[in-house]
């Protein structure tokens, strides 16, 4: 916004423009009567006349976007009423500058003539007439009716502006294809209402949402399709928080919103249930995920709070589809930005690190075939390590942390359980990194290590990848593709790599009892795991109603609380039942 007022800055130069040449129109009047009284049969009340004149167009330029209407309509009729009102109905000089600076204060309001004050301004034109007893003398007539004509032209030229003006601010504040604000326009507002100086409105809440394989929507279905679903977004998250929040579309797949802090969880709740509605525009829903930052607690203008919303949007990410998170670094450490790091370091140097190992369960065996290594971190307490890797991700420290726990799970290899493998979590940019190569080349043996890779980390450069896998694979290294159906890479990347472990994405889990179409995905997989001599492994289970469904489907590997929580090395499992009274072997996962 302007710091003028909520006009633009071409409105406001223009209107100083004709402000400005009323001003002079004004001065130039007062010059005249003084060196030419014979110009007027009131001298000194003329030059008053031109005195209003002059005085409301300073006011104007002061206060451009003040708002005159009838009020400086009347002035100028007063004004007019000094000037020729009391003269007679000569045409002279002094009159033309006064139509002159009727038409420029007509300009300077950008705005058409109130019709009380057109109403005035012509009184005084027909003052003299009356004064004359009704003789009008043809140049006179001609001259009222010059100033009729003036007076529409200006309000309809200007009124005419003022709408293009309008249009051209509505377009370049908003986006073309769904009517939301644009970027610049929605980081103006998210000033404004984060700044407690410059907004007496309650603390808001900025909601950051990104849409679920938007570009596999253009790419299937067309951009047709795609174009159809931003509109849909914009169109229920409208609806979901009301008229009076704010809706931006901040690029590509990526929406925001201003909403009142104390309902931020509310409404996130309802815009995440609004997408996923299917109807005839959307058949099968929108899945998104949604990151919170609030104002002041998170920052107070809008650069901090895109980067909070950013890292936590990113948490959310990776607790699963239709996931929102707060944004937490502000309490991760009171001490602001260095303190974090500080705490950060300490992480990395060991201090506060542990691990913790979830079982892997063979469904054949009913015993452990692997144990997931887990980071955990003791500085203060409360906060996930979800929020933990953002903020290393915000602060550019995210692959030092990454090392130090491969670093902390390597020191407990050697001592698994017999016949168990160690799993541990790589990125792609971490497997690539040659601190990473050192770490394992000075790690003996490496048979019985697994390495997961999460899915979206093969669409980056896969060739790479298996440059820096096969040498590890030699060593016996063992290698699964993380999060698998979450939609990230193609089979094309999957084949290429040749993992011998798919671990299904908890989305493809979670009520796969219930849902005849999880069922059919994950009979896809399994099938496809077991021609290439792999395994199929579902993570999430939480239910006995899951697990069962699984055990049907033969899915030979599972991993979920139902089993197993994280906990020291080396948990047992909880010895749950599996399927029916009939069948009931017990699942000991007992190292």
């Amino acid at each position: 916004m302007d710091p003028s007022g909520e006009l633009p800055p071409n409105v406001l130069r223009a209107r100083r423009t004709a402000a400005n040449a009323r001003a002079l129109v004004a001065l130039l009047g007062i010059l005249l009567v003084t060196l030419h009284s014979s110009l007027s049969a009131y001298p000194v009340l003329s030059a008053l006349g031109f005195g209003i004149i002059l005085i409301s167009a300073v006011v104007q330029l002061a206060s451009p976007r003040l708002s005159w209407l009838v009020v400086e309509e009347s002035l100028a009729a007063l004004a007019g009423v000094l000037i020729i009102g009391l003269g007679g109905e000569r045409v002279t000089a002094l009159s033309v500058l006064w139509l002159c600076a009727v038409a420029a204060g007509v300009l300077a309001r950008g705005g058409r003539v109130h019709y009380l004050g057109r109403y005035v301004m012509l009184g005084a034109l027909a003052l003299p007439i009356a004064g004359d007893h009704m003789a009008v003398s043809l140049e006179y007539a001609c001259l009222v009716m010059g100033t009729v004509a003036l007076l529409l032209t200006c309000g309809r030229v200007t009124g005419e502006l003022t709408e293009l003006l309008d249009d051209a601010r509505y377009a370049n504040d908003h986006d073309g294809l769904t009517g939301a604000l644009s970027r610049e326009a929605f980081r103006t507002r998210l000033d404004e209402a984060a700044d407690p100086a410059r907004s007496t409105d309650a603390p808001i809440a900025m909601l950051l949402v990104d849409l679920a394989h938007f570009g596999q929507v253009n790419k299937f279905n067309g951009h047709a399709a795609g174009d159809r679903i931003l509109r849909t977004v914009v169109a229920r998250m409208s609806a979901s928080i009301g008229k009076t929040s704010v809706v931006g579309r901040l690029g590509g797949d990526e929406f925001a919103a201003i909403v009142p802090e104390a309902d931020a969880e509310a409404l996130a709740l309802r815009i995440l249930n609004a997408l996923r509605r299917g109807d005839e525009d959307v058949a099968e829903g929108i899945v998104a995920s949604m990151g919170i930052a609030r104002a002041p607690g998170d920052g107070t203008d809008a650069d901090t709070l895109l980067r909070a919303a950013d890292v936590a949007l990113r948490v959310a990410k990776r607790l699963g589809r239709q996931k929102y998170s707060f944004y937490a670094g502000r309490s991760l450490n009171d001490e602001g930005p260095e303190g974090a790091r500080r705490s950060l370091e300490r992480l990395i140097e060991g201090h506060g690190l542990m691990i913790v190992m979830q079982p892997i369960v063979d469904l054949t065996t009913r015993r452990a075939h692997a144990y997931e290594a887990l980071a955990r971190f003791g500085v203060r307490g409360g906060e996930s390590p979800l929020q933990w890797f953002s903020l290393a991700d915000e602060l550019g420290m995210r692959q030092e942390l990454e090392l130090a726990c491969l670093r902390a799970a390597l020191q407990l290899f050697a001592q698994r359980p017999a016949g168990s493998l160690l799993s541990v979590n790589l990125s792609g940019p971490l497997l690539l990194d040659p601190r990473t190569r050192d770490i394992l080349d000075a790690q003996e043996p490496l048979a019985g290590l697994m390495i997961e890779i999460t899915e979206d980390a093969l669409i980056e450069d896969d060739n790479r990848l298996q440059s820096a896998i096969a040498p590890l694979a030699a060593r016996g290294v063992r290698f699964a593709v993380d999060d698998m159906g979450a939609g990230y890479s193609g089979l094309r990347q999957i084949i290429a790599l040749r993992p011998s472990y798919l671990k299904l994405d908890r989305s493809l889990v979670q009520g796969i009892d219930s849902d005849p179409e999880r069922t059919a995905m994950v009979a896809a997989m399994l099938s496809y795991a077991q021609s290439t001599g792999g395994y199929l492994v579902a993570e999430g289970v939480e239910t006995p109603q899951e697990l069962t469904t699984l055990l049907d489907l033969g899915v030979p590997l599972v991993q979920g609380y139902y089993l197993g929580r994280p906990g020291v090395p080396w948990p047992a499992g909880e010895g749950h039942l599996i399927g029916t009274a009939a069948r009931a072997p017990v699942i000991s996962v007992a190292a």
